[in-house]
């Protein structure tokens, strides 16, 4: 019996062994090598020395990195807000099993099978201050142009609407997911109870989706503090005058522009458990209303 167990266990372990040695070369090695160069000084033609903490004592000291912190909160905040709210909203609306809303529902989809590449050099047209399509509406409704990309203070709100209309049909589809998964029945012992459609969203289809809607704000989070650094790289380098530079850009900067592997690895370092901090508070609340 005891090696009838042993043999089970050994059959576990082997299965897993693919898994586990692709995170353990391609997650857990780069991650100890990170904080071992966020110890030391080094630089793009150089091998480095231990310095101990002095690239965090000095990135902290750099406005520009506090800067980059404050936007990618301002970024994060909004477009976790207004992308699981407008995933919630529409996946209530298209929750019907018609050949229409099925036919929507593809087309909603369209823009997360599109890298986001091409999404970013898309919108930048679309943003194109002398030839753009957004500003030839605007004029043709006797507006005037908007410098979309080149203005600081349209700059975020424009990188944000494209990362929304990028990645909302994903959370929309999860979300319809479990929309599924709540019984027909307490809709219908609500509405005999005088429930309106309102009440009913308020009172029951949140409540019941709270763990999915967590789900989304938890990916949603680490994809707007990571994955923005696409629509960055192509649309606005960071411009302008900083007001798009997010760390996940400032830290490529850093590290391949400047050449300050240290100090960019300490800056990593930082994003990890700001990103880390954030999700596991999140899941403390979520546990919290359990």
């Amino acid at each position: 019996m005891r090696r009838k167990v042993w043999l089970e266990t050994l059959d576990a372990y082997l299965f897993l062994l693919p898994a586990i040695s692709i995170i353990f070369v391609f997650a857990i090695l780069p991650g100890v090598k990170l904080f071992i160069y966020s110890l030391s000084d080094l630089k793009l033609m150089s091998t480095g020395s231990y310095i101990g903490l002095d690239n965090f004592i000095k990135i902290f000291k750099s406005s520009g990195f506090r800067s980059s912190i404050s936007v990618s909160i301002q970024f994060m905040i909004i477009v976790v807000f207004l992308q699981t709210s407008l995933a919630l909203i529409i996946a209530v609306l298209a929750n019907k099993e018609t050949r229409v809303m099925r036919a929507l529902r593809s087309f909603y989809f369209i823009p997360v099978i599109l890298t986001f590449v091409v999404v970013s050099y898309l919108w930048k047209g679309l943003y194109n201050v002398n030839y753009g399509l957004l500003n030839e509406i605007i004029a043709a409704f006797g507006g005037k142009h908007l410098y979309f990309l080149d203005d600081p203070d349209q700059a975020l709100v424009s990188i944000i609407i494209v990362c929304i209309w990028k990645s909302w049909p994903f959370s929309m589809i999860i979300i319809i997911a479990g929309l599924k998964n709540i019984p027909t029945s307490i809709y219908e012992s609500a509405r005999i109870d005088g429930a309106g459609s309102f009440r009913q969203f308020i009172s029951l289809t949140i409540p019941m989706l709270r763990r999915t809607l967590l789900f989304i704000v938890v990916i949603t989070t680490m994809d707007s503090v990571v994955k923005v650094f696409i629509p960055v790289f192509v649309m606005t380098s960071g411009g302008p005058r900083g007001s798009t530079d997010m760390m996940v850009h400032y830290i490529w900067r850093t590290a391949f522009r400047l050449g300050k592997f240290g100090e960019a690895s300490a800056m990593a370092v930082i994003l990890f458990f700001f990103v880390l901090t954030i999700n596991l508070l999140q899941l403390k609340f979520g546990e919290q209303n359990d």
